[in-house]
């Protein structure tokens, strides 16, 4: 059975909502202490990259996941809200289960092209 192909606009995707989820902890400490405007999220850039190029940028895509993954697991301990505490500990353990397996995909993916070659 062929596996199916993880594209770089689907891992796009995932850092983008990956990215939100590291900035709304932060964001939601800051306004437990104080009331302020919060800084709209950063946006990844949508380049085209050439198709030999899709592995190696995913996997630096999968790099940035994991380190917003830890530092989204790092401000989760400053929440006040026990509720919000538990629901983003397990967005986190859900993350981690799915940089796994698309690390898993890369890998695959990566390994058929070299025994295509």
């Amino acid at each position: 059975m062929k596996q199916p192909q993880v594209s770089s606009f689907v891992m796009r995707v995932v850092v983008s909502a990956l990215l939100g989820m590291a900035l709304a902890p932060t964001n939601i400490w800051a306004q437990s202490k104080q009331p302020q405007a919060s800084a709209p999220a950063p946006s990844i850039a949508q380049q085209p990259s050439p198709p030999g190029d899709d592995l190696a940028q995913m996997r630096t895509d999968l790099d940035r996941m994991e380190s917003l993954l830890g530092n989204m697991s790092s401000e989760i301990e400053f929440l006040r809200d026990q509720n919000l505490q538990i629901l983003l500990r397990t967005n986190a353990q859900m993350w981690t289960i799915l940089i796994r397996d698309l690390r898993r995909q890369v890998d695959r993916d990566a390994q058929q092209q070299r025994s295509h070659k």
